[in-house]
């Protein structure tokens, strides 16, 4: 890549790295820095390199990350103009202690180890502004939260045949201005008379800029895909990936994110899937998105954004239907769901939500599965557990059918316990009703699911509320509810009143929950600190009263549903989602 030539205002401009300096001092400093050009995706330097120079950041933009106790590559910072980055190496002879990596194509000014020693001599005063740099950067450092990921660059590249990339984009700009102003602007090529610097001020001039690509491969396609913080596949379901795009299957930055968007039909009742060959995308998110359909193209802006709503649901039996109505309530008072995930009996009510059927439509196969024809009464011999299982896993087939997880209209993801690993599992592709049937696993009442990972049960075991599931996928803020907080065991339930005759005979306290009832409440308790830790992770959590529910009290489900859409409106009118900015 050719480099790109500063103008001398440019180079002005970016001086105010250094503007407490004299004028002369600040001459001095720029005939000692030197132009580097980073082409997205390059390394400046890796942790543990030789210390050598420091660089400002003239355009673009920088990730600092660092090894992580397990060999993982941790995120720790983002840079953007205009910033520095390495003075430490200008005063010491220690390693980096960190990797820095072009996010897009960059611009830095270097200045090396020698030129900066040659500087001090001539103007001492550099050393005390340099003094002074770290002083702060140190300060920032310390009070620095948790990197979040909010793209302003977007790309649009077409990875199948049959994609009207132009339209899509045109659409998608018009909906985001919509939701975040004027100040979003779209390039599909740049004048052939201006240079790289060209496209730096297009992209410092304006808030978010969506570059598009009209074919999956080429030199715009490249530079489009290498200046975004943000890339959307384009694909239509059916169609396979074209070979000019095989070369995006490994061109894939992990501080850039990658999303695959499948345009469906205007009428389709159920996303069609995707052809087997783009599985070999490495994607964070397999979105879908209905031909002129507003909601789902806010949706995708907002899910693309960093300003989705991501609604996680915890366990705990009969409890769990308040659920439905806490959704009831969140879409009375307009509060978009882009995003669910959940365990146990949270993770059917999260699918019947990513499904989109009708609020009534799944009251009314909740009532069926669970109230007037209960599944989990098929008792056995007790070798594996107390009900064989089959009933649950006919009834899960029924209504949710061959659904695979990766083909739901919003993206879902729901937990199981691995006994193999001694881990939390979670399911986000495959056979729907399968992750359902090992989400709802409690072990000792409910036959375990086999998988070739592991043996898997219910995940309450491990995550009740994986709200910090949810929240690693930075897409937004996340809401938790949670129906198992509250304590259990207060009264006698329905099933604790029968055969006193049989409890007295065998020595057994009256009021002691039957076996059942036991099991439930067990694979619902996650340990204290897993919980504080999910919950931390959510922006609010929303925790119906329900202690006077039994777990297993199924004929309450009207008033359940009642209890949770009373709840979550109340918490809605006290202000308590006004945090929740969706714009």
């Amino acid at each position: 890549m050719s480099a790109p030539i500063l103008t001398e205002d440019l180079l002005e401009l970016k001086a105010s790295f250094w503007a407490g300096l004299d004028p002369v001092t600040r001459l001095e400093l720029q005939a000692e820095l030197q132009q580097v050009v980073l082409p997205g995706g390059a390394v400046l330097f890796q942790e543990g390199d030789p210390a050598d120079a420091l660089y400002m950041l003239v355009s673009g933009a920088l990730g600092v990350s660092i090894q992580g106790s397990h060999g993982e590559q941790r995120r720790v910072a983002r840079i953007f103009p205009p910033e520095t980055i390495g003075e430490m190496a200008l005063i010491t002879n220690a390693p980096r202690s960190a990797s820095v990596t072009a996010l897009r194509d960059s611009v830095l000014l270097k200045l090396t180890r020698e030129s900066f020693e040659r500087l001090v001599e001539r103007c001492p005063s550099v050393m005390v502004y340099l003094s002074r740099l770290l002083a702060d950067r140190l300060r920032a450092t310390t009070r620095s939260s948790p990197i979040t990921f909010k793209p302003t660059t977007y790309a649009i590249v077409p990875i199948t045949q049959g994609v009207a990339v132009a339209d899509f984009a045109h659409a998608f700009q018009e909906e985001m201005r919509r939701s975040h102003g004027a100040g979003v602007d779209l390039l599909d090529a740049m004048p052939s008379e201006e240079d790289e610097n060209w496209l730096y001020r297009f992209e410092a001039s304006r808030e978010r800029v969506i570059y598009v690509a009209s074919e999956p491969s080429g030199s715009w396609t490249g530079r489009c895909i290498r200046h975004a913080d943000h890339v959307m596949f384009l694909a239509c379901p059916g169609e396979p990936l074209v070979p000019e795009a095989e070369a995006l299957t490994c061109a894939v930055s992990s501080w850039r994110r990658h999303d695959l968007v499948l345009l469906q039909t205007a009428d389709a009742p159920r996303p069609m899937p995707a052809h087997p060959s783009l599985a070999r995308l490495p994607v964070d998110q397999r979105l879908h998105v209905r031909a002129k359909s507003p909601a789902d193209m806010q949706r995708l802006i907002r899910t693309s954004s960093g300003h989705a709503v991501g609604l996680v649901l915890a366990g705990g039996g009969a409890r769990g239907f308040a659920h439905l109505g806490a959704i009831r309530a969140l879409g009375e008072y307009g509060f978009p769901i882009d995003l669910v995930g959940g365990t146990s009996i949270g993770a059917v009510m999260a699918a019947t939500a990513a499904i989109q059927i009708g609020l009534d439509e799944a009251k009314d196969l909740m009532r069926e599965a669970f109230v007037r024809n209960p599944p989990l009464n098929d008792y056995t011999l007790p070798l594996v557990a107390l009900v064989r299982g089959r009933k649950v896993d006919a009834r899960l087939f029924e209504h949710f059918g061959d659904r695979k997880i990766e083909d739901l209209w919003l993206p879902f993801f729901c937990v199981s316990s691995n006994l193999t690993t001694g881990t939390a599992h979670v399911h986000r592709q495959g056979s729907l009703w399968r992750a359902l049937r090992a989400s709802l696993a409690i072990p000792g009442l409910l036959p375990p699911v086999i998988e070739p990972e592991g043996v898997l049960v219910d995940g309450a075991m491990m995550n009740n509320l994986p709200a910090d599931i949810m929240s690693d996928l930075q897409r937004g803020p996340v809401l938790g509810i949670d129906v198992a907080r509250d304590v259990a065991f207060t009264t006698a339930g329905e099933e604790e009143k029968k055969a006193p005759f049989l409890r007295r005979l065998l020595g057994l306290p009256s009021q002691a929950p039957d076996i059942v009832s036991l099991l439930y409440r067990a694979a619902t308790i996650s340990s204290d600190a897993q919980t504080l830790k999910a919950r931390a992770h959510a922006a609010l959590v929303i925790h119906p009263p329900l202690a006077d529910v039994p777990l297993r009290g199924w004929e309450h489900f009207e008033r359940v549903v009642e209890i949770g859409y009373q709840h979550t409106r109340d918490s809605i009118e006290a202000g308590a989602l006004d945090g929740f900015n969706v714009a």
